[in-house]
């Protein structure tokens, strides 16, 4: 007998491995903050751990990554192809690698020793300096350099480097047990052997930036050695962590506040009632020990799901039920008789479920977790059922299941598919933001009400979303918006303007602090708000934001200021967060050292004041301010050359928005 129920979910998919890319995006967060300071490679090799290389990637950077690394040149191609023009390193090469499509997207190599020859050849093809990081073998036993060839390989690097054809960024090594604290005297004997390296080459004339060797492991236990720098040096590389899973037999990823980002469900394919000593799978090798229902769960090898893994348990309407007989090609077997309850932390409690046998809990559609977060059971359970670890059973999930993307629950993620599915919302909180946050009077709101991401492609799709966002403001609402230089800040912000129906003229406000667009009464939008446009880059607090007296139009204005996260969260209990990544890396944020040769403090229009200060001169873009040149004319050219980073690429862009206090409690819908 089959048994089917009437009730099917909003869910199409028959199988699916459901991404969450909120918890990517905060478990890059997380890492970060753990990192303290240094830069993070977010690791996105073999198609970013079973997950998707290209979105992964897209969401670590917008969390703050600073680079990707990828096994094999081709992986990094594959993501230059996707539109992502971030700096990318790639480490282990072949013969048939291709050097010179790297150096043409400029990719940067990790350096054993033998590829270097290809290498410089590349190079004098395509007239390109090869970005490089040399890689010393310490005792892991793969790729690298050993000691005895280190100082052969970087003289011969100086000589290319004097040559022209490369550049040293980095010198790195991957440890061998680093997730084996207990074994800490040979990572410590790793690092020492890197330190050694890393003073040969400088002795040499090498100069590299980036010294790196923590990986996941060793970032989440570096507060456990005498000096956590030895081993964070410059950069860490950090790839399980990202999405969500503890290297460490002990430790869960809950205990380093991570969240797993992926959920491998499907639906039940059929349910029927068996006798005592019903054989299941192939070999028999297990027989049902009472009258009981087998279920049907439409997921086996051929999807990644490890052969051996019979025991592991599968998760369906809050019960947890074991693999029995053997996993086969395209399916397993559950026996419903023994499944068990389970408790909100996810511990299977109480006894076999054994009136199974006559009124099944599970039926025909009924959707089932093998793994997830929150109360579902974790790959790790998969690997220990398996002899495996966690990072093969994500990783070899196969390419027939296919890959849903959500944020929680309804995230548009441009051209991307999202699951709505209740099992891609596995329980777990919101990302938090871990930028400084001012207690404002009343509540202080630190942690999002929800995150929402858009891909724009272009200029244009970016002030389309942004004329979208104007029809859900009114006065007093409070627009904190971040972004390096180029990102589309003043584009975005245009696109505000069109849909608020404010004066025309939007530029950057980088040189007056401030600029106030009133709402035209012929305009899109007439009697609405006035809409005030804030550079807080060149303030340092949040009473150098009063001095500008924003106070006095907060309430009957939209606001939006650049730059202002722990200056401006005092002028409203509740704010829009918005940052805008674009896809390389190249180009920064204003220096810090900025200045001008000289000190304005006039009225350049009514509206508008020139506030610098002297310190030397340098370059912003193209244009200087000369003594004796005409104040407002050379503002102006200053504006423009900005604005015309903001406005003349068409290179698509990651805009995150997130809702912070009781006016953002609703989640928008764009």
């Amino acid at each position: 007998m089959s048994v089917t129920t009437s009730w099917q979910s909003e869910e199409p998919s028959e199988r699916s491995a459901v991404i969450d890319l909120s918890a990517v995006w905060h478990n890059v967060v997380r890492l970060t903050q753990l990192a303290r300071g240094r830069k993070l490679i977010a690791v996105v090799k073999a198609d970013g751990y079973g997950h998707g290389a290209p979105e992964v990637a897209r969401t670590a950077l917008s969390a703050g990554a600073d680079l990707l690394g990828t096994a094999h040149v081709s992986e990094a191609l594959a993501l230059r192809y996707a539109g992502i023009a971030a700096p990318v390193l790639s480490w282990l090469h072949t013969t048939s690698t291709d050097f010179v499509g790297a150096l043409d997207h400029d990719i940067s190599l990790g350096i054993s020793g033998w590829e270097l020859h290809a290498v410089l050849d590349a190079a004098r093809e395509t007239a390109k300096t090869a970005t490089l990081h040399l890689k010393i073998d310490t005792g892991l036993g793969r790729n690298g350099s050993t000691a005895a060839q280190w100082p052969d390989l970087v003289e011969r690097v100086v000589a290319a480097q004097d040559q022209g054809l490369v550049e040293v960024e980095g010198i790195f090594t991957h440890l061998s047990v680093a997730d084996e604290p207990a074994r800490g005297d040979e990572t410590m004997e790793q690092l020492n052997a890197l330190t050694d390296a890393v003073r040969i080459a400088r002795r040499a004339g090498l100069k590299p930036a980036m010294i790196h060797a923590a990986n996941t492991p060793a970032l989440l236990s570096a507060d456990q050695l005498e000096d956590p720098d030895y081993i964070l040096r410059d950069a860490v590389r950090v790839g399980l962590g990202i999405y969500g899973l503890s290297p460490f037999e002990d430790r869960t990823p809950k205990d380093f506040g991570l969240i797993p980002a992926m959920t491998l469900r499907t639906r039940v394919a059929n349910v029927k009632a068996v006798p005592t000593g019903h054989g299941v799978s192939y070999g028999l090798t297990y027989r049902t020990e009472t009258p009981t229902h087998l279920a049907l769960i439409p997921l086996g090898y051929a999807d990644g799901v490890p052969r051996v893994a019979t025991g592991a348990p599968v998760h369906i309407g809050g019960r947890v039920y074991p693999v029995v007989g053997r996993i086969a090609m395209d399916q397993c077997v559950i026996d419903l008789a023994q499944g068990t309850t389970v408790t909100p932390e996810g511990i299977p409690a109480g006894t076999p479920l054994v009136d199974e046998a006559v009124d099944p809990m599970v039926h025909i559609g009924d959707e089932a977790v093998l793994f997830g977060a929150g109360d579902y059971p974790s790959a790790t359970d998969w690997a220990d059922a398996s002899g495996s670890i966690n990072y093969e059973i994500v990783t070899r999930v196969s390419p027939r299941v296919p890959r849903e993307y959500t944020s929680h629950s309804h995230l548009t993620l441009g051209d991307v598919t999202v699951s709505r599915s209740a099992s891609a919302l596995a329980a777990h909180s919101l990302p938090q933001d871990p930028r400084p946050t001012r207690v404002s009077s009343g509540e202080s709101y630190t942690q999002p009400n929800w995150t929402l991401t858009r891909y724009p492609a272009s200029a244009e799709e970016t002030q389309l979303i942004a004329q979208k966002l104007a029809g859900h403001l009114k006065a007093g609402d409070l627009l904190m918006l971040n972004g390096e230089l180029g990102a589309g800040k003043t584009t975005f912000t245009q696109g505000l303007g069109a849909g608020l129906g404010v004066r025309e003229g939007i530029i950057s406000p980088t040189f007056v602090l401030s600029r106030q667009h009133p709402n035209l009464p012929g305009g899109s939008n007439p009697g609405g708000p006035d809409l005030v446009h804030v550079d807080a880059y060149r303030l340092d607090t949040a009473a150098d934001i009063d001095n500008i007296d924003l106070e006095d139009t907060v309430e009957s204005s939209v606001t939006v200021v650049e730059w202002g996260t722990g200056k401006v969260e005092h002028l409203s209990e509740s704010r829009l967060v918005i940052d805008i990544v674009r896809p390389r890396g190249a180009v920064g944020a204003p220096s810090a050292a900025f200045t001008l040769d000289y000190q304005v403090n006039q009225a350049a229009s009514d509206t508008e004041k020139a506030e610098t200060q002297t310190a030397g001169t340098e370059r912003a873009g193209a244009a200087t301010i000369e003594p004796g040149a005409d104040i407002s004319k050379a503002l102006e050219a200053l504006n423009e050359e900005w604005d015309e980073d903001e406005q003349d690429t068409d290179e698509p862009r990651t805009i995150i928005m997130r809702g912070y206090g009781p006016r953002w409690s609703d989640r928008l819908d764009l």
